[in-house]
Protein backbone atom coordinates (compact mmCIF):
# COMPACT_ATOMS: atom_id res chain seq x y z
CA UNK A 1 0.00 0.00 0.00
CA UNK A 2 1.33 3.67 -1.20
CA UNK A 3 1.37 6.65 1.26
CA UNK A 4 1.46 10.25 0.25
CA UNK A 5 3.04 12.45 2.65
CA UNK A 6 4.64 15.84 2.48
CA UNK A 7 6.58 17.49 4.88
CA UNK A 8 7.53 21.19 5.64
CA UNK A 9 10.12 22.21 7.85
CA UNK A 10 11.97 26.08 8.39
CA UNK A 11 15.25 26.37 7.50
CA UNK A 12 18.54 27.10 9.54
CA UNK A 13 22.15 27.49 9.12
CA UNK A 14 22.58 23.64 10.31
CA UNK A 15 22.01 21.06 8.17
CA UNK A 16 18.56 19.44 9.18
CA UNK A 17 16.79 16.18 8.45
CA UNK A 18 13.43 17.04 6.50
CA UNK A 19 12.51 13.25 6.02
CA UNK A 20 14.02 9.56 7.03
CA UNK A 21 12.31 7.09 5.24
CA UNK A 22 11.09 4.44 8.17
CA UNK A 23 11.80 1.20 8.37
CA UNK A 24 10.10 -1.35 6.06
CA UNK A 25 9.76 0.97 3.53
CA UNK A 26 10.81 2.71 0.17
CA UNK A 27 10.06 6.18 -0.74
CA UNK A 28 9.40 8.04 -3.69
CA UNK A 29 10.79 11.92 -3.69
CA UNK A 30 8.71 13.81 -6.20
CA UNK A 31 9.19 17.04 -5.33
CA UNK A 32 11.41 19.39 -3.04
CA UNK A 33 10.63 23.10 -3.04
CA UNK A 34 13.05 25.30 -1.03
CA UNK A 35 11.58 29.11 -0.79
CA UNK A 36 13.66 32.07 0.93
CA UNK A 37 11.16 34.05 3.17
CA UNK A 38 13.68 36.55 4.09
CA UNK A 39 14.83 40.01 3.06
CA UNK A 40 18.05 38.66 2.10
CA UNK A 41 19.57 37.03 -1.31
CA UNK A 42 20.86 33.26 1.16
CA UNK A 43 22.62 30.31 0.25
CA UNK A 44 21.04 27.13 0.58
CA UNK A 45 21.67 23.23 0.37
CA UNK A 46 19.57 20.36 -0.55
CA UNK A 47 21.34 16.88 0.95
CA UNK A 48 20.51 12.98 -0.56
CA UNK A 49 21.96 10.86 2.47
CA UNK A 50 22.80 7.15 1.28
CA UNK A 51 22.45 5.35 4.36
CA UNK A 52 23.76 1.72 2.82
CA UNK A 53 26.88 3.37 1.52
CA UNK A 54 26.85 6.05 4.42
CA UNK A 55 27.07 8.91 1.25
CA UNK A 56 26.02 11.98 1.10
CA UNK A 57 25.11 13.67 -2.28
CA UNK A 58 23.99 17.34 -3.13
CA UNK A 59 20.79 18.44 -4.81
CA UNK A 60 21.86 21.65 -3.87
CA UNK A 61 25.14 23.16 -2.96
CA UNK A 62 25.24 26.28 -1.49
CA UNK A 63 22.81 27.37 -4.49
CA UNK A 64 22.35 31.12 -4.19
CA UNK A 65 18.18 31.63 -4.16
CA UNK A 66 16.65 35.47 -4.43
CA UNK A 67 14.45 37.00 -1.30
CA UNK A 68 10.78 35.86 -1.58
CA UNK A 69 12.23 33.42 -4.44
CA UNK A 70 12.34 29.55 -4.99
CA UNK A 71 13.79 26.29 -6.15
CA UNK A 72 12.18 23.20 -7.24
CA UNK A 73 13.45 19.51 -7.68
CA UNK A 74 11.32 17.46 -8.95
CA UNK A 75 10.18 16.10 -12.71
CA UNK A 76 7.49 14.58 -14.70
CA UNK A 77 4.94 12.19 -13.29
CA UNK A 78 7.06 8.97 -13.44
CA UNK A 79 10.32 10.52 -12.23
CA UNK A 80 11.42 10.24 -9.02
CA UNK A 81 13.93 9.65 -6.98
CA UNK A 82 14.13 6.61 -5.14
CA UNK A 83 14.91 6.57 -1.04
CA UNK A 84 15.71 3.17 0.67
CA UNK A 85 14.75 2.29 4.27
CA UNK A 86 17.20 4.93 6.43
CA UNK A 87 17.98 7.49 3.42
CA UNK A 88 17.14 10.77 4.43
CA UNK A 89 16.61 14.53 2.48
CA UNK A 90 18.22 17.26 4.45
CA UNK A 91 18.88 20.62 3.80
CA UNK A 92 19.99 23.94 4.89
CA UNK A 93 20.32 27.86 4.62
CA UNK A 94 22.11 30.93 4.82
CA UNK A 95 18.83 32.99 5.18
CA UNK A 96 15.22 32.45 6.47
CA UNK A 97 13.51 29.76 4.32
CA UNK A 98 11.50 27.06 4.25
CA UNK A 99 11.03 23.35 2.46
CA UNK A 100 8.33 21.00 1.45
CA UNK A 101 9.22 17.79 0.09
CA UNK A 102 6.53 15.43 -0.91
CA UNK A 103 6.82 11.71 -0.86
CA UNK A 104 5.01 8.45 -1.61
CA UNK A 105 5.77 5.61 1.02
CA UNK A 106 5.78 1.79 -0.12
CA UNK A 107 5.50 -1.08 2.22
CA UNK A 108 8.69 -3.70 1.44
CA UNK A 109 7.52 -6.20 3.99
CA UNK A 110 10.92 -6.64 5.16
Amino acid sequence: MATKKTVAKSLTGTLTDIYTVPDHRLAELHLAYVKNTSGSTGSYTLTYYDSSNTASISILSSTSIASKASFQFGGPPGECLILEEGDKIQASGTQAGSIFVTVVEHNTNR
